[in-house]
């Protein structure tokens, strides 16, 4: 996205509104047997209220009998999933989360999407960028009002599709104090997705003699799709040929593409991430897996390049070792995309993370 000017994040902290844990009960649970529970940590199911009726679930964690933490925004990935620690699940993103909400000595605020968890409105495979993004400006418009945490010391989280989300959101906003990223580039949306497609055929069973051919044909379609801004259906009826092109980009259905909107997408390349970095003056810290096929280093080192045009030294990236993009380690890169032999270990990156935010 563009980045709007600061007025904008005014008129947001202005109009939004949010309601703490005594306003929790009007937002009811979906399945209330399952609320997080951490030793040490307060926590509080709150909703905020994004406009046209609709209340999305926040969950705050604080350390037991903090007063005014430090406080970290996280913004979240791609797909449709909670961000919700759910205590009867474990993998590489919970344990990375459950590290970060009781080690770090940070509050933690975390706002689940439209449609997701207990949040209403959605459904969540059918929201567009823009209003994403809105929401999550809206929760750090929100999070700047509360008393309970120090909204002059806050660091915005972004993983994945979220790192991209995390420029935006963080990019002239008083009180942000630092900016960290997990697999997540800056490059635009057209960059990325070749870049994703030919991870994949260089390390799935693709004839060498084909990832040529294959990769013009798949940016033949994006070019159609995230440049001209023609839905994959019409390409295809104006094309037949097209047909096997979509169905041969990974992630596609009838209508959708990665479990999201053609909107989604069609607007995520109409963003500028590299702009927003730029107006990021406040620590950097980017970080990605050794073996993460999704995201390329590449996109990792320019945001450092680029906040460091402002303040040599600013920002730095680090890479984690036999790691994929879901903290889970592997025994090397062709592994990673077949996601097989892989064992969850977010350690490493809570080491370098909770370090990094005790510097702050």
């Amino acid at each position: 996205h563009a980045m709007r000017p600061i007025i904008s994040f005014i008129v947001v902290l202005t109009l939004t509104v949010f309601c703490t844990h005594a306003a929790a009960a009007d937002l009811p649970r979906r399945d209330g047997a399952h609320e997080e529970s951490h030793p040490g940590i307060d926590i509080e199911y709150g909703s905020l209220d994004v406009g046209d009726g609709i209340r999305l679930r926040t969950i705050l964690t604080k350390p037991a009998g903090a007063e005014r933490p430090p406080v970290v925004l996280f913004v979240q990935w791609l797909s449709c999933d909670t961000v919700e620690i759910r205590p009867d699940r474990d993998n590489g993103w919970l344990q990375m989360m459950r590290g970060i909400v009781r080690d770090s000595g940070w509050a933690v605020m975390r706002t689940d999407k439209r449609g997701v968890g207990d949040s209403e409105g959605g459904p969540c495979p059918a929201l567009d960028y823009e209003t994403e993004l809105a929401d999550h400006r809206a929760a750090m418009a929100a999070l700047a009002e509360r008393t309970d945490v120090d909204s002059r010391r806050i660091v915005v989280f972004g993983a994945s599709m979220g790192s991209r989300l995390a420029s935006q959101v963080a990019a002239g906003v008083p009180g942000v104090v630092g900016v960290l990223g997990w697999g997540g580039g800056s490059k635009t949306w057209f960059e990325r997705m070749q870049a994703f497609d030919r991870n994949a055929m260089e390390l799935g069973d693709t004839d060498a003699a084909e990832i040529a051919t294959r990769m013009r044909e798949h940016q033949a379609f994006y070019t159609q799709y995230l440049l001209q801004g023609m839905d994959p259906p019409a390409i295809v009826e104006a094309d037949p040929a097209m047909v096997a092109v979509w169905s041969d980009i990974i992630g596609t259905s009838a209508d959708a593409h990665y479990g999201r909107a053609f909107a989604f997408h069609q607007q995520a390349q109409k963003q500028d991430w590299t702009a927003a970095w730029g107006r990021i003056d406040v620590p950097v810290l980017v970080v990605m897996g050794e073996y993460d096929w999704f995201e390329n280093r590449a996109g990792h080192e320019t945001v450092v390049r680029i906040v460091n045009r402002q303040r040599p030294g600013l920002a730095r990236f680090e890479i984690i070792p036999r790691t994929d993009h879901h903290f889970t380690v592997v025994p090397d890169a062709r592994a990673a995309f077949r996601d097989e032999g892989g064992r969850a270990d977010a350690a490493p990156f809570l080491v370098l993370a909770l370090d990094w935010l005790r510097t702050l």
